[in-house]
């Protein structure tokens, strides 16, 4: 794997795709607590709210929105109605320890 790891083309060593999900408030608690996960959303909806609630924001979550946050330290939501896709690319921690590679640095 370690090899395969030198030619990796991304930061993120995982990813995720939701569709149609609500999401209610919630951290990651798997996700590297010093790197960002970043969250693309698309679709045909409306409506749609992004909440990170222990910084007192929401955002409009639009389809075409990029949002990037510690999703391990900030909670966080997706209200919508309609069709949606979420991408989220992400780094778990657990990742890097199996293959020995050294951990992010805060971001």
């Amino acid at each position: 794997i370690h090899t395969h790891l030198q030619l990796w083309a991304s930061v993120f060593n995982c990813a995720a795709v939701s569709c149609n999900r609500q999401c209610p408030l919630h951290r990651d608690l798997r996700s590297a607590p010093k790197g960002f996960d970043v969250m693309t959303s698309v679709g045909h909806y409306c409506d749609g709210l992004m909440t990170l609630s222990n910084l007192g924001i929401q955002l409009r979550y639009n389809s075409g929105t990029m949002v990037a946050c510690s999703g391990h330290n900030v909670r966080h939501g997706v209200t919508f109605t309609g069709d949606h896709i979420v991408w989220t690319w992400f780094i778990h921690d657990s990742l890097h320890n199996f293959v020995g590679t050294p951990q992010p640095q805060y971001a």
